[in-house]
C-alpha cells in the first residue's frame, strides 16, 4: 500500500476510501500524480537555473573557466539543483518506492552511495554560494559619475543577482543610482541599489543552502535509524521539532524572494518545501508501519 495513502486512510478513513473517485480516478492515484508532477516541475526549474548560470558565467568569468573551483562557483546553482533533485529521488526510493525487504545488498549500497555523492556536491555548491556572496565585497566605489562615463572601461553591468548585460551607449543612460560600484576583475558595474539587492539575495542563497544541508543530514539520520529499527517515537518527534524550525527558515527565505520579486527563486523554494513534505510523509508512515509491527510482534495472546 502507498505509505502516504495509508496515513490518510488511518486518519481520515471516510475521506480516503478506495471507492472514492474524482473524475473517474481514485484519490490514491491522483495523489501520486500530484506528487510526481511537483517533482517534474522541479526538474524544469533545474533546466532554467542551468540556463541562467550559463548566461551569467559569460560575464562573471569573462576570461573563461580554467579550474574546477571556478566551475563550481560559476555553476553553483546548477550543481546544487541537480544534486538536490537526485537526492530527492534517492529519498523517494528509500522511504516509499523500494519495499523494506528489497532494500538490501547492492540496491541499498547503490542508493546510499549516490546519496553521499550528491551530498558532497551540495556541500561544494554551498561553498560556491558563499564565494558568490563574498564576490560582492570586491565591488568598490568607482570614480565615475554615471554608467555612461564607464563606457570603454567596463564591459558589463548588473541588473540583479546572476543577471548581467553588455554595457553600451544605448543602455548606459538607463542605469541610475546614487552611486556606481565597479568589480574590476570581472569588469562589472552595478548601482548602489542593485548591489545592495545582490548582496541580500546572495546571503539568502547561503542561508537557504545551509539550512537544506542541515535538513538532509537529519533526514539521513532518520532513515538510518529507521532501517535499524531504532527510530523511536520520542526521537522521531524531537527530529520533527528540529526540522520544523529549519523548514520555517526555508519558508522565510521563500517569502523574502517573493517580496523581492525574485519569482523564480520563490517558485522553486515552494516546490522544494512541498516535495520534502512528501518525503516527511513517507518517513512518518514508514515509522508508523514499523512501530505497529513491533507492537504486534510483542503482543502475548491470553
Amino acid at each position: 500500500m502507498n505509505r502516504e495513502v495509508a496515513v490518510l486512510k488511518k486518519e481520515y478513513p471516510d475521506v480516503t476510501s478506495g471507492t472514492k473517485t474524482i473524475a473517474g480516478m481514485q484519490k490514491d492515484t491522483l495523489f501520486q500524480i500530484f506528487k510526481y508532477s511537483v517533482y517534474l516541475l522541479i526538474f524544469i526549474n533545474v533546466i532554467e537555473f542551468t540556463r541562467e548560470d550559463y548566461l551569467a558565467s559569460a560575464h562573471t568569468f569573462r576570461n573563461g573557466i580554467d579550474a574546477w573551483s571556478q566551475f563550481f562557483d560559476a555553476y553553483a546553482t546548477t550543481l546544487d539543483s541537480i544534486a538536490w533533485f537526485v537526492l530527492l529521488l534517492m529519498f523517494e526510493l528509500e522511504t516509499y518506492v523500494i519495499p523494506d525487504e528489497k532494500f538490501v545488498g547492492k540496491t541499498r549500497w547503490a542508493v546510499q552511495i549516490t546519496g553521499i555523492i550528491c551530498l558532497l556536491l551540495v556541500l561544494q555548491a554551498f561553498i560556491g554560494y558563499w564565494d558568490k556572496y563574498t564576490v560582492m565585497d570586491a565591488f568598490a566605489l568607482s570614480v565615475f559619475d554615471n554608467a555612461c562615463s564607464a563606457l570603454g572601461t567596463v564591459q558589463s553591468y548588473a541588473t540583479d543577482l546572476d543577471e548581467y548585460f553588455a554595457l553600451n551607449a544605448q543602455n548606459c543612460a538607463a542605469i541610475s543610482g546614487t552611486s556606481i560600484y565597479i568589480h574590476d576583475a570581472n569588469s562589472l558595474l552595478a548601482s548602489s541599489e542593485i548591489l545592495d539587492r545582490m548582496k541580500s539575495l546572495a546571503l539568502t542563497d547561503v542561508i537557504n543552502a545551509g539550512t537544506w544541508i542541515l535538513i538532509v543530514i537529519v533526514l539521513e539520520i532518520d532513515v538510518l535509524l529507521q532501517m535499524r529499527g531504532e527510530l523511536t517515537h520520542k526521537l522521531y518527534r524531537i527530529n520533527v521539532y528540529f526540522k520544523s524550525i529549519l523548514y520555517f527558515v526555508l519558508f522565510a527565505a521563500a517569502v523574502y524572494w517573493g517580496i523581492s520579486s525574485a519569482l523564480l527563486d520563490f517558485w522553486d523554494a515552494m516546490l522544494w518545501i512541498i516535495a520534502f513534505f512528501f518525503i516527511e510523509l513517507n518517513l512518518f508512515q514508514w515509522n508508523e508501519e514499523t512501530t505497529d509491527k513491533t507492537i504486534t510482534s510483542q503482543e502475548v495472546p491470553l
